[in-house]
């Protein structure tokens, strides 16, 4: 992973990433892009890449939310694996939950395989309204590894699938040991993670494009299996943020369902600590939220809302 040295807006500049709204920034022409395509409940995407910075951008072609978690997986463990002993017990341990069975849904959940500790959640882009597009860069080690969206619909998340023939919304694919020559982006806006004071940003959030640098200063395992991360919301005059919050927590019976009555742009999933990512959004001005898909983050410091304010024309 990549350490975090002098955490400033000095960072090598060598490629943008795209904005969420639809709007698009080329990268460089060194840039390791990674094109994934959400159509359906599948996730469209090649089977290796090059090692090093990589830009991952997800293309939302659905009317759904979706979003494109990167997990490293223990050696000997791919896919099929995946989809055999970890999928089913989350969605058996849902189906529990939303029956109002929360005991025996964690006696469900201590039937992963011992394996899954050892997968590393490794960013990936965040959370995208449909039709619009999110991307995010990241530096990657050689190694086997796994896209999947894990949104749910009816109660169903996109990554489980009943067929033995059929995958859900996940992606097997390898990163290679050859190194791509892409350097990290420039940010103009820093955020830095932490589970004990939370989201600490510095920069201004402007009109246009804002590349965010995201420094994961300590990670955690939160109440809900996950570690901290950022995303941001469009809030409407009349959102809810008690809503919001409890939306954002998957082991709630209405958690990361869609349709959502809110608007994702894009973010990062969670990194180990250490780590440091880079997503850009392409902002208009009103409402927002920064918040982490974890459970309670209005309480752990990891909701935090912010205006874009509107350009102001012909000043000094």
């Amino acid at each position: 992973m990549i350490q975090k040295t002098t955490f400033s807006f000095a960072f090598a500049a060598a490629m943008l990433i795209t904005g969420c709204t639809g709007s698009e920034t080329a990268p460089a022409s060194d840039a390791n892009v990674v094109e994934i395509t959400a159509i359906g409940l599948e996730l469209l995407a090649p089977d290796e890449i090059p090692s090093g910075w990589t830009t991952f951008r997800l293309k939302n072609e659905t009317d759904m939310i979706h979003f494109a978690v990167v997990q490293r997986l223990p050696e000997g463990i791919g896919a099929p694996e995946h989809q055999e002993f970890v999928a089913p017990v989350f969605q058996q341990g849902m189906d529990l939950i939303n029956s109002g069975e929360f005991d025996a849904a964690m006696a469900k959940f201590g039937e992963l395989p011992e394996w899954f500790n050892q997968i590393v959640f490794n960013g990936g882009p965040g959370l995208i309204s449909g039709g619009k597009t999110a991307q995010m860069t990241m530096f990657l080690e050689p190694g086997s590894y796994l896209m999947e969206c894990y949104v749910k619909t009816n109660g169903i998340f996109h990554s489980f699938n009943p067929s033995p023939t059929v995958y859900g919304m996940i992606h097997g694919f390898t990163v290679t040991e050859d190194s791509s020559s892409a350097t990290a982006p420039s940010a103009s806006v820093e955020i830095t993670l932490s589970s004990g004071r939370g989201m600490e940003i510095l920069g201004d959030v402007l009109p246009g494009e804002n590349t965010i640098a995201v420094y994961f200063e300590d990670q955690t395992v939160h109440e809900n299996f996950l570690g901290h991360d950022v995303h941001i919301v469009r809030l409407t005059d009349d959102a809810d943020i008690k809503e919001l919050a409890t939306w954002m927590d998957w082991s709630q019976p209405m958690g990361l369902q869609t349709p959502s009555p809110f608007e994702f742009i894009g973010g990062t999933h969670e990194m180990p600590a250490g780590s440091t990512v880079y997503f850009t959004v392409n902002l208009e001005p009103g409402q927002y939220a920064w918040i982490s898909e974890v459970t309670s983050p209005d309480t752990k410091g990891m909701l935090k809302t912010f205006t874009v304010e509107s350009a102001i024309e012909g000043g000094d």
